[in-house]
C-alpha cells in the first residue's frame, strides 16, 4: 500500500528518524506508535476487498479454407473454364448478431484458417484485403478506397470445417476482387524479394460496372494518405462476357502495379498520355510504359503479354504479345514495345525466366531493378531506353558487344546502338533529353502532321517523338526561370503551326505551361534549385513548325 499524505505514494518506512524528510511540510511527533505493517496491510485489505476473480469467456473455434475462381487469356477472351485457387493471407472477421467484430484472424498460403470467436458469433467477413512480408494490399469499389469487396457466409457449427468459395458468377464478382487481390500481392511479394524494399500499401478500385474508363495508376489516392491506388477495369454493368474488364488479365494488373513500383523505388519520365504501338512515341513516356508491361511478365515467369475482352467465345484477345518475338510496328527510343522487349531478354535465362531465343545475357529482374533504382540518385534522371541502355553498360552489368549482339537478336534498330550524334550504348550520352546550359538557345522543329511519321510509324500530335522536342536544364539556386518560344509561323491551329511551351519537373509534374494560338509563347516561375524540363509540342491537332526557344534563369532569394 501507499502512504496516505505523501505526494505520489510509496513504500510506508517505519524509519522514525527520516519522518520529516519522507513527508514535506507534515510533523510527526517523536512519540507517535508506528502500527506494524501486518496490521497495516490487514486494515488496507478489509476496506479494500479484492473483487472476485472473474473467468475469461468461454471461444469457440471455427477453421477451413477459403478459395476463389480465376479465369485465363485464351484467344477468344478470359476462359470459360473456371481454375479453383487458394485465397492467400486474407484478413477474417468473426461477426456478432449486431455486426460486431467479435474474432479476427488471416488465411495461410493455402488459404486455410483457424479462428477463434465466443460462440455467439454468427457470421464469417472474408475481406479482399491482406498482408504479407510487410506489405498490404487491398481491393475496394469505393472510389476513396473506403471499405473494402467483402464476401460473407453463416458460420456453421464450432470445429465444422467450412469451405468458402468466391465465385465469379455471383452478383458483383466477387472471385474477381480475389483474383486482383492475390496478383497484386504476388507483384508486391516479388518487387520486395528483387529489391529488398517494402513498399507503401496499395489498392484497387475496381467493381463490375462501376470503374469502366480505364486501367491505369492513379499515384498517392487520397492524398497524403500514405495509400497508393490503380484503377482495373470492370466492363459494363451485366456484359461481363462481351466487354472489356480486366480482373482476370494478370498481366494488366501487374502492369500497373509495375507503374508503382517503379513510382516509389525508381524514376518517372511520362507526361502521360495513350500510347498506340503504331506510333514512335515520347521516349520518356515509352519507357515508363514498356517496363510496366516488362515487370508484368517477369513476376509471371512468362514472356506472354495478353488483355482479353470479354468470356470465351464470345470475346477476344485485345493485346497478344511474346516478348520473345519481334513486335509488329515501329521499333527504337520511341517504341513501348521495344522498352518491354529488351528488358525481357535482358533478364530472361536467369531466375527461372525462360530464354528461347538464347540472346547470351541474363541479368535476372533483380539487376535490371537494381539498375533502375541507382539511376534514381542521379541528378537530373530523366530515363528512356537508350540511357537506360548506356547505364548498364556503365556500371559493368553488361559488356558492348553482348548488348549488340542481344539487340540484334531481339531485331532491334541500330538506332537504339549508335544515335544521330555518335552517342549511343557506352557512348557517354543520349539525343533525349537533349541538355541545354543556361543562358541557353535551342533551334529545332516540330512535326505532328506527317504522316507517316519522320521517325517512322505513324503520326502521333498528342505526344509522338516527332511532335515534341525536350530540354533538360539545371538550376543551381532559386531562381525564375523564364522560356521565350518563337513559332516559325502564325501558331494557328487552322494553319497546322500551333506549338505549345511546358515546363515539367525531373519527375514529370506539371510546373508551368503556356498553349496559346499565338506565334509565341512564353512561361516565367519562380522554381526551387533542380533540373528541370523544357517541353516544345505539338498544340494537338497535328501541326508542323520550326521553333528558337530562348531559357534564362535568373537567381531570387
Amino acid at each position: 500500500m501507499t502512504a496516505p499524505g505523501r505526494p505520489g505514494g510509496g513504500p510506508y518506512h517505519a524509519h522514525t528518524s527520516a519522518r520529516a524528510s519522507l513527508y514535506p511540510g507534515r510533523t510527526v511527533h517523536p512519540s507517535a506508535r508506528l502500527l506494524p505493517a501486518v496490521c497495516l496491510a490487514a486494515a488496507c485489505a478489509a476496506a479494500h476487498p479484492r473483487p472476485a476473480r472473474v473467468s475469461p469467456p468461454r471461444l469457440a473455434r471455427w477453421h477451413g479454407v477459403v478459395t476463389f475462381e480465376a479465369r485465363h487469356p485464351t484467344p477468344q477472351g478470359a476462359s470459360s473454364a473456371l481454375e479453383v485457387r487458394p485465397a492467400r493471407r486474407v484478413e477474417l472477421q468473426a461477426l456478432g448478431a449486431a455486426g460486431e467484430v467479435l474474432g479476427h484472424g488471416w488465411t495461410d498460403n493455402d488459404g486455410r484458417f483457424s479462428m477463434e470467436a465466443p460462440p455467439g458469433a454468427l457470421e464469417l467477413a472474408v475481406l479482399a484485403h491482406a498482408l504479407w512480408n510487410g506489405h498490404d494490399v487491398a481491393v475496394s469499389s469505393d472510389r476513396l478506397g473506403r471499405g473494402v469487396h467483402t464476401l460473407r457466409r453463416p458460420l456453421g457449427p464450432p470445429g465444422a470445417a467450412m469451405v468458402v468459395a468466391a465465385t465469379d458468377d455471383a452478383p458483383g464478382g466477387p472471385a474477381g476482387a480475389f483474383h486482383i487481390l492475390d496478383t497484386l500481392l504476388r507483384g508486391v511479394d516479388a518487387a520486395g524479394a528483387w529489391t529488398h524494399q517494402t513498399l507503401p500499401p496499395l489498392w484497387a478500385y475496381w467493381g463490375r460496372g462501376v470503374t469502366d474508363r480505364w486501367s491505369y495508376y492513379r499515384g498517392e489516392r487520397p492524398a497524403h494518405s500514405g495509400r497508393f491506388a490503380i484503377e482495373l477495369l470492370g466492363g459494363s454493368q451485366g456484359r461481363q462476357r462481351t466487354t472489356d474488364t480486366d480482373e482476370h488479365d494478370e498481366a494488366i494488373i501487374l502492369h500497373e502495379v509495375g507503374h508503382f513500383v517503379f513510382d516509389r523505388l525508381s524514376t518517372n519520365s511520362s507526361a502521360g498520355g495513350m500510347h498506340p504501338g503504331t506510333s514512335l512515341l515520347d521516349p520518356g513516356l515509352a519507357w515508363e510504359e514498356g517496363r510496366a508491361t516488362w515487370f508484368g511478365t517477369a513476376v509471371r515467369g512468362s514472356p506472354l503479354y495478353q488483355d482479353t475482352i470479354g468470356i470465351e467465345p464470345e470475346g477476344r484477345l485485345r493485346v497478344d504479345r511474346n516478348l520473345e518475338a519481334t513486335a509488329d510496328g515501329p521499333r527504337g527510343n520511341g517504341s513501348e514495345a521495344s522498352v518491354s522487349q529488351v528488358l525481357w531478354e535482358l533478364a530472361d535465362g536467369a531466375d527461372g525466366l525462360p530464354d528461347t531465343d538464347h540472346d547470351g545475357v541474363a541479368l535476372g529482374p533483380a539487376a535490371i531493378l537494381e539498375a533502375m533504382m541507382a539511376e534514381r540518385a542521379q541528378p537530373g534522371a530523366y530515363p528512356c531506353l537508350e540511357d537506360f541502355l548506356q547505364l548498364l553498360v556503365q556500371r559493368g552489368a553488361v559488356d558492348q558487344p553482348s548488348l549488340a549482339h542481344l539487340l540484334a537478336v531481339a531485331g532491334q534498330p541500330d538506332s537504339l546502338r549508335t544515335t544521330a550524334g555518335g552517342a549511343g550504348v557506352g557512348g557517354g550520352g543520349t539525343a533525349w533529353p537533349l541538355d541545354l546550359a543556361l543562358p541557353g538557345r535551342a533551334e529545332g522543329k516540330v512535326d505532328g502532321l506527317t504522316d507517316p511519321a519522320p521517325s517512322g510509324g505513324r503520326a502521333r500530335p498528342e505526344n509522338g517523338l516527332d511532335a515534341e522536342r525536350v530540354y533538360r536544364v539545371h538550376l543551381a539556386t532559386r531562381a525564375r526561370l523564364v522560356a521565350r518560344l518563337l513559332i516559325a509561323g502564325s501558331g494557328l491551329p487552322s494553319e497546322h503551326t500551333d506549338l505549345d511551351l511546358e515546363v515539367r519537373s525531373d519527375r514529370a509534374d506539371l510546373v508551368a505551361a503556356s498553349r496559346g494560338s499565338t506565334d509565341h509563347e512564353l512561361v516565367s516561375r519562380v522554381v526551387d534549385a533542380g533540373y528541370y524540363m523544357v517541353y516544345v509540342r505539338d498544340g494537338g491537332t497535328g501541326n508542323r513548325a520550326g521553333f528558337t526557344l530562348d531559357v534564362t534563369a535568373t537567381p531570387v532569394p
